[in-house]
């Protein structure tokens, strides 16, 4: 029996959770029934040298002559055009993408070819698509209106996400189901062993008898995660707290870096807080911190809490649209906490502090449920599934 031939379709390989979740979906597909390929918009990002040597990448930018004059909606035209021919080229039996700017290109170029597309929306859309969408917001709503009518099956990555998908996009609720992202447990509890080799970070506290909190927090460095919100629970903390001292790291790259130190400097933290870049080896640094925080103002589906998960790190969570109460369990796994709220952050921060035994007991209670719903090989078993079920239907 030959192998269904899957074109797995992304803008570049940056450190985002959708990235993240692409690489672990291609190491753990089963080769024996799936040939896997790659499209790419720009060949960009620290998870390129992560995605596995067997799978080919193909670039847009690299197959595509850029034309000699602008014209709107011209390069978008010659992308859709150029996927559709790759997946003839490629003989491919389905096309699967991630993100809605993905989606905009790889699924009008599969439906124009006549190849089943799967789609996954990564993002609660009501708050998610303005911000990233750019110019022409109304047209393109439209447009992924009519896309996700007629792709083949569309996924969500949370049941929130799915509820606002169906409300923005209008999807009909029988083509979108739940499709949760999974995580590779041995392989972040053998990464979560490894030492962080940062010498601020592993120090003791600067001022002797103090209690030392360790935080780290992890995304894109842009508005939509909150970091500014944590860094402000920081400085709330800080001024009530003599007892404690804080060292918080911000792991990503992005483009609020420069605005982010700015608060920080004003703000005196810069003893406090610092931004280590992208870590590869995340799950290191959140196994040796005491609270891992997400401050985000919307999610889809957060990877991170499930790392947090997996190390047995506490987690503190904004309850926003979607994803975190879902992982979270409405609060049974991590503290919940109202979106925009540097102070609730500040006081679930000390919360954590002075009741350590419930913390601990979130955590015990968050292992056994990774273990149940959230490992990667259970999360690629159902996307075989439901690429079988595409291609199935040509």
């Amino acid at each position: 029996m030959s192998r269904l031939r899957v074109v797995f379709a992304i803008g570049g390989m940056h450190g985002g959770g959708s990235e993240r979740q692409l690489v672990q979906l291609l190491r753990h597909l089963d080769r024996s029934a799936f040939q896997p390929f790659l499209y790419l918009a720009q060949r960009a990002g620290p998870l390129l040298g992560q995605v596995p040597e067997d799978v080919p990448i193909h670039v847009s930018d690299e197959r595509i002559r850029p034309p000699r004059f602008y014209m709107p909606g011209r390069m978008h035209a010659l992308r859709v055009r150029d996927y559709a021919a790759l997946l003839q080229q490629l003989q491919a039996d389905v096309s699967y993408d991630r993100t809605f700017l993905m989606t905009l290109i790889t699924a009008a170029g599969a439906q124009r070819a006549g190849i089943p597309n799967v789609s996954t929306v990564v993002t609660n859309p009501e708050t998610g698509f303005a911000p990233v969408a750019g110019r022409f917001q109304w047209l393109k709503r439209r447009i992924l209106h009519r896309l996700y009518k007629r792709s083949s099956q569309v996924l969500a990555v949370s049941g929130g996400v799915r509820e606002s998908a169906i409300r923005f996009y209008g999807i009909d609720p029988e083509k979108i189901r739940v499709q949760y992202n999974g995580i590779d447990v041995d392989q972040i509890r053998e990464v979560s062993g490894v030492a962080v080799e940062n010498s601020w970070w592993q120090a003791g506290a600067r001022v002797p008898g103090r209690r030392l909190l360790k935080v780290v927090s992890a995304g894109r460095l842009n508005h939509e995660k909150g970091f500014h919100l944590l860094i402000e629970a920081v400085a709330k903390m800080g001024a009530r707290r003599a007892d404690c001292e804080l060292r918080v790291a911000l792991l990503g790259e992005g483009s609020h870096r420069a605005r982010l130190q700015s608060q920080i400097d004003r703000a005196g933290l810069g003893d406090a807080i610092r931004m280590p870049g992208f870590e590869p080896r995340a799950a290191a640094w959140i196994a040796s911190a005491d609270v891992c925080v997400l401050p985000s103002l919307v999610e889809g589906m957060p990877n991170v809490l499930l790392e947090a998960l997996v190390c047995g790190t506490p987690v503190i969570a904004a309850d926003c649209p979607s994803g975190p109460s879902e992982v979270l369990e409405q609060g049974r796994l991590g503290l919940l906490v109202p979106v925009n709220d540097a102070a609730a952050i500040s006081a679930a921060m000390e919360q954590i502090l002075d009741l350590p035994e419930r913390a601990a007991e979130r955590v015990a209670a968050g292992r056994v449920s990774i273990e149940e719903r959230w490992t990667i090989q259970g999360a690629t078993r159902r996307l075989e599934g439901c690429l079988q079920e595409a291609a199935n239907r040509r």
